[in-house]
């Protein structure tokens, strides 16, 4: 025997809806509320310390991470969602590392750049000064005696 009612068309609800009463999301929202007021304590006491001491330089911040991440990596091996983090958690360490590299070759061709002006300085004023370069009316009379040319 078949069921010769219409099937209903309505929208299916979303699961986490489906599953949860209303007192369980009241429960929860209070419980995220409740996370936002910590982490903002939490935020002005970070900013009271860094008001007393100063925050640590990016390098160190960025030392530290590195840390971080090579201690989740030692984890990953047990947990394979861990890799995802680590792989995440290294691309800021990998674009440091080559912001890094940029800065030490823009170093170097200023460096390179600067010596080459004192070069050219240096050499201009040795041009400039007395009997630096410049033949000396003494010198040239002499020279053109030697060659018969006057």
């Amino acid at each position: 025997m078949s069921s010769d009612r219409p099937q209903s068309k309505r929208k299916p609800e979303p699961r986490a809806e489906r599953r949860l009463s209303p007192r369980r999301l009241r429960q929860l929202q209070e419980d995220l509320l409740e996370q936002i007021a910590l982490a903002a304590r939490h935020c002005r006491e970070l900013e009271a310390q860094f008001g007393e001491h100063p925050p640590p330089g990016l390098e160190t911040i960025i030392k530290l991470h590195h840390s971080l991440v090579l201690n989740l990596s030692l984890r990953a091996k047990d947990t394979p969602e861990l890799l995802k983090l680590v792989k995440d958690l290294m691309k800021p360490l990998m674009d440091w590392a080559l912001l890094q590299e940029k800065r030490r070759q823009r170093e170097l061709a200023e460096q390179k750049y600067r010596d080459q002006v004192e070069a050219q300085k240096a050499a201009r004023a040795r041009e400039e000064q007395p009997g630096g370069g410049a033949l000396t009316p003494e010198t040239l009379g002499k020279i053109e005696r030697e060659l018969n040319l006057l």
